[in-house]
């Protein structure tokens, strides 16, 4: 286990819900849960979703844990992405959608005359999409490299609407950083903080610029009640 950073060159950019851009334990996650899933339908077997009851599994991420929290406050030594040549003004990019009128009288005993695309909850929409327009984005943690690296090498985009071409990344760089642990596992490149911890992990730090305090997800699944604290959020730029 050592410090890394991982850089990923894109086509034009990527597409995030948070001010923060995708974190790389959550990226990992999502890649080790979807071989996971796809292992299982091979052998005719299928795995069910966690529900807001209960408690989420932990799965083995090739990451060392920061645990200067304490208990069940710990977290994956990983930060968010941080575009290095970002554009100060957002892209806007759109989607719209319409229902599939043939596929609703498929799927519906009765359906109406007329379906209109202007008003009602099968109305016609158009969406704005902000882009981060960046042609590379970075990550810092510490962990296997090699396992890392193994793990990105399936992953052809990030971000979101990454079924409408948004986020394709064309190249994965993994290398060693020469940075020590809890730098490499909290702070972006320019020393600011790069992902979501407990107020604990700040304590012998406090000249950190940080995002604020607020309400967030700890760890992986990100969107579980179980995994959500009061923490420190990620420096974003205005």
């Amino acid at each position: 286990m050592e410090p890394f950073e991982v850089r990923a060159h894109l086509t034009a950019g990527l597409a995030h819900a948070a001010p923060w851009a995708t974190s790389l334990d959550g990226l990992l996650a999502a890649e080790l849960w979807a071989d996971a899933k796809a292992m299982a339908r091979d052998h005719g077997e299928f795995l069910e979703a966690v529900g807001p009851g209960t408690v989420p599994r932990d799965l083995d991420l090739p990451l060392t844990r920061c645990t200067l929290a304490g208990g069940d406050d710990w977290h994956w030594n990983a930060t968010c992405a941080y575009p290095e040549d970002r554009s100060d003004v957002p892209e806007i990019h759109y989607w719209s959608g319409r229902p599939d009128h043939r596929a609703l009288e498929q799927l519906a005993r009765y359906r109406p005359a007329v379906i209109s695309d202007r008003q009602g909850r099968y109305r016609a929409r158009q969406m704005p999409l902000l882009l981060t327009s960046t042609r590379t984005v970075v990550w810092r943690g510490v962990g296997d490299t090699d396992v890392v690296r193994t793990i990105l090498a399936g992953v052809d985009a990030i971000g979101k609407k990454r079924s409408q071409g948004e986020g394709q990344v064309l190249k994965w760089e993994v290398n060693p950083l020469d940075s020590d642990a809890w730098t490499a596992g909290h702070l972006h490149p320019n020393g600011h903080l790069g992902r979501l911890c407990p107020p604990k992990c700040l304590q012998a730090t406090p000249n950190v610029l940080t995002g604020g305090l607020g309400r967030g997800a700890i760890r992986p699944p990100h969107m579980h009640p179980f995994r959500m604290r009061d923490v420190h959020m990620p420096w974003v730029p205005h």
